[in-house]
């Protein structure tokens, strides 16, 4: 009984150490950093419809926000050394994230700033503060898509 025990209990490793080489491929790491970001997109597409008065589920507002925020934290994870375009080609990261990284990290820093501050706007719920901060959220944003994001075709 030992013995399958043991058995069973490497073989359960191994396998779990196989998948988790497999879910870090250069693809799956791509695949989830482009979820990440479409997920902040998608908060901000919100926002900017509220804002816009497309809709009016302006009691929204402060949840997308957090999202943004709680999302930002996570952006200097999703860029690991082996998720470049050297590595997959499928990506619209550029290279200088890896080449110049103090540069890419000071821009990250900043995003994460200005969604703080953005969730601390929207939760005070002021209309034209809110679609102000949008903006500034927004600008923070080029401030990484345009030297590290490849351009749109």
């Amino acid at each position: 009984m030992r013995r399958v025990l043991c058995a069973l209990t490497a073989g359960l490793a191994l396998g779990l150490a196989g998948q988790a080489l497999a879910a870090d491929s250069p693809e799956n790491l791509v695949k989830y950093r482009q979820s990440v970001m479409k997920a902040i997109g998608g908060h901000t597409g919100a926002i900017a419809a509220v804002v816009k008065g497309e809709v009016s589920f302006g009691a929204h507002v402060a949840n997308h926000a957090r999202g943004i925020k709680d999302m930002s934290l996570i952006v200097p994870d999703i860029f690991p050394a082996n998720s470049g375009p050297m590595d997959y080609a499928d990506t619209g990261a550029l290279p200088e994230i890896w080449e110049e990284p103090a540069k890419f990290k000071l821009a990250v820093s900043a995003f994460q700033s200005a969604a703080a501050k953005f969730a601390d706007i929207a939760e005070a719920g002021d209309r034209q503060a809110i679609a102000d901060g949008l903006g500034a959220l927004g600008k923070t944003c080029g401030g990484c898509h345009k030297p590290f994001r490849k351009k749109k075709e």
